[in-house]
């Protein structure tokens, strides 16, 4: 059944309503009725089973039937330089049904995009709500402004619990996310970070290393920003519910 957003504070004493572009798209295009069931959530780990007692283009209503409550186990925040073009707009796609809990986008001395506007983020927001609904995730993937690489290091490491990795092609000592995990500990969650098109340049890399983060290698080829992002957030997931 499909998933629908609605924001929390459009949900109490077990009803809810839907407007604007929200209440157009379910009626109009979904072709949702007053009496028909539908399935929504409000993006902070509540899903809700619900009947519809009033609908129409710019209004739905409806009935809480049941409710549930579900949030991912391992939290990631990705870290990512700005890939070029739409190609942003793709990852934050993919990261929010994969499940990531933020993407923190990064200014990096090799950088091409350092800023977005209003709109800009707008948009990505929606993306993130059209990713959690299409995939029946019950919160939303959160996006960041724009961090400098710095900044960015240095606000991962106060996450207690988390693991902070950085994929590197000059990875020496050829540790992979596999060797991360190999220890005992449990974490509750990664900070991963990504660089730009042209690589991390030397001193940044050097500047992680000095406050704890660690290197790994995703292999031999040279990744671009959105498959390198996809590939280690993928090996993270896997390896750290598995702890």
């Amino acid at each position: 059944m499909p998933h629908f957003y609605v924001k929390p504070e459009n949900i109490k004493n077990s009803e809810f309503y839907i407007d604007g572009e929200q209440s157009h798209y379910i009626s109009d295009v979904r072709r949702f009725k007053t009496g028909d069931e539908i399935m929504i959530f409000d993006g902070i780990g509540n899903s809700y089973k619900a009947v519809l007692t009033s609908s129409g283009k710019k209004h739905m209503a409806g009935k809480i039937i049941s409710s549930s409550y579900n949030m991912p186990e391992f939290s990631i925040n990705l870290y990512t330089a700005i890939p070029k073009g739409d190609r942003f707009e793709w990852l934050i796609e993919k990261c929010g049904e994969l499940g990531i809990s933020n993407i923190i986008p990064v200014n990096t001395k090799r950088s091409v995009i350092t800023s977005f506007s209003d709109n800009k983020f707008e948009r990505f927001e929606k993306i993130s709500i059209a990713a959690s609904s299409q995939c029946g995730r019950n919160d939303i993937m959160k996006i960041g402004k724009p961090l400098d690489f710095r900044t960015a290091c240095k606000k991962a490491v106060t996450d207690k619990n988390f693991i902070n990795i950085l994929p590197w092609e000059a990875e020496q000592k050829s540790n992979s996310v596999a060797d991360i995990f190999s220890n005992e500990t449990k974490y509750e969650g990664a900070n991963i970070f990504i660089g730009p098109e042209g690589g991390f340049e030397n001193d940044e890399v050097n500047y992680a290393l000095s406050i704890g983060i660690k290197t790994v290698t995703l292999g031999k080829n040279i990744l671009r920003v959105e498959t390198a992002a996809l590939t280690v957030s993928v090996l993270v997931l896997n390896y750290g519910i598995r702890k």
